[in-house]
């Protein structure tokens, strides 16, 4: 007689979409092999296996699966984090999976349930969130003095508080976030302008209004946080390019964070370049543009396409062209890979964004009114993405899950 006749066999479900169910009976399975199946598997199907089974539980907490899953993910068609940027409403975080076929808009709920708080940014399956604070509590609708940040996994749950930065007098700030793969470490870049009162007597003052012996002035400063240790430190001022309106930065590329800004005067008027912080050796430079004599517009936005620094935006009222940078900083290596006319039922968007690369060799577009569009270069045809849940306003960025947790990340030499 077979021992095992008559045992009750364990089943588990691998997934909540009805496109995973497989069933598996794990008493006959090696781990090494059920690891393999795992590794494969959405991260929204993990964490439901995680949620609804013991076996899962157990599976999903060997330490061998976050590194074979994090093989598995691909800068190809990514996963997409929404953040909905109304504000007459709470802020809210969306996921959308690019594994499967129903691309269900899911919604995630960021540490302590704020309601109130921005999305910084995303790297290596991390996000970086901003909370406003006046006086210790966040207040909506209002010019917040101060933010605190908190950077966490929202598949895994946990968080890594940053600590507070030194409060100015009226500042205002803006923070980056990023990783460098050769130092192995994360970190955060704050912006801050802010007003400082001076005497009339001190010899650095250039004086335009005095008000009984004092005059304010206005500077700006960049501070530079590594998670992982207790203090900001102080970069000096920020290039006067990014003085005049302090904007977020746009894409972490080549670990460095990059913006759109004024670099110079040409026939048309004020040229528009690149402007790089090096998270290594945190130095700012200026990247080489690309060579498009009509890119003299801050309108075009920058993103990454396959790993590489794109550039792209409106030349003319009829086309719109994306610039890849093959090798960075190079500036012979600038490529135009797309050109097209970007018209759409209801006319010519005003701003038109790139988001991310897909698997069949075309490109995701999200237009001005918020929705996400597909362009195909073999077809020349736009397809836009029809999916249930998604919010009226938001914000899109590429993003690639991890099943790493926030603290244990800090500690990996990725």
């Amino acid at each position: 007689m077979d021992p095992d006749e008559g045992r009750e066999k364990k089943r588990i479900n691998l997934g909540d979409d009805t496109s995973n169910k497989a069933m598996v009976r794990i008493d006959l399975l090696p781990p090494e092999i059920l690891l393999e199946i795992l590794s494969r598997l959405p991260v929204t199907s993990l964490i439901h296996f995680k949620s609804t089974s013991h076996a899962g539980r157990d599976l999903i907490s060997d330490p061998r699966l976050p590194q074979m899953f994090g093989n598995r993910v691909s800068d190809s068609n990514p996963c997409l984090i929404l953040f909905n940027y109304n504000f007459h409403v709470p802020q809210r975080l969306y996921f959308v999976d690019s594994e499967g076929c129903s691309r269900k808009v899911r919604r995630i709920d960021p540490p302590q349930h704020s309601k109130f708080y921005n999305l910084v940014g995303s790297c290596n399956g991390l996000l970086c969130l901003s909370l406003p604070i006046i006086g210790g509590s966040p207040v909506p609708h209002m010019s917040p003095m101060s933010h605190s940040l908190l950077i966490n996994n929202p598949f895994v749950g946990d968080a890594v508080r940053v600590p507070p930065a030194n409060r100015f007098l009226n500042q205002s700030e803006v923070f980056g976030f990023g990783f460098h793969p050769r130092t192995g470490e994360f970190k955060v870049v704050r912006i801050v302008c802010y007003e400082k009162i001076m005497t009339v007597a001190d010899p650095e003052l250039v004086v335009e209004e005095v008000n009984n012996g004092f005059t304010t002035v206005y500077e700006s400063m960049v501070q530079v946080f590594t998670v992982g240790t207790t203090e900001w430190r102080n970069k000096g001022a920020p290039p006067p390019q990014l003085t005049d309106e302090i904007r977020p930065p746009e894409v972490l590329v080549e670990g460095s964070l990059h913006w759109v800004t004024d670099v110079g005067m040409g026939g048309l008027g004020l040229i528009y370049g690149i402007i790089s912080f090096e998270l290594a050796d945190e130095v700012f430079k200026e990247i080489p543009h690309p060579p498009c004599q009509r890119f003299v517009s801050r309108d075009y936005n920058l993103s990454v396409l396959n790993g590489c620094l794109s550039a792209a935006g409106l030349v003319d009222t009829l086309h719109f062209d994306i610039w890849v940078m093959k090798q960075y900083c190079v500036k012979e290596s600038w490529v135009k890979q797309f050109s097209f006319d970007p018209y759409f039922p209801g006319g010519w968007p005003n701003f038109l964004t790139v988001i991310c690369a897909l698997k069949n060799g075309g490109i995701l577009l999200q237009k001005e009114d918020s929705s996400l569009v597909s362009y195909d270069p073999v077809e020349n045809r736009f397809k836009t993405l029809q999916m249930s849940g998604l919010p009226n306003w938001f914000r899109a960025l590429p993003f690639l899950p991890s099943l790493f947790s926030a603290k244990a990340t800090m500690n990996l030499q990725l």
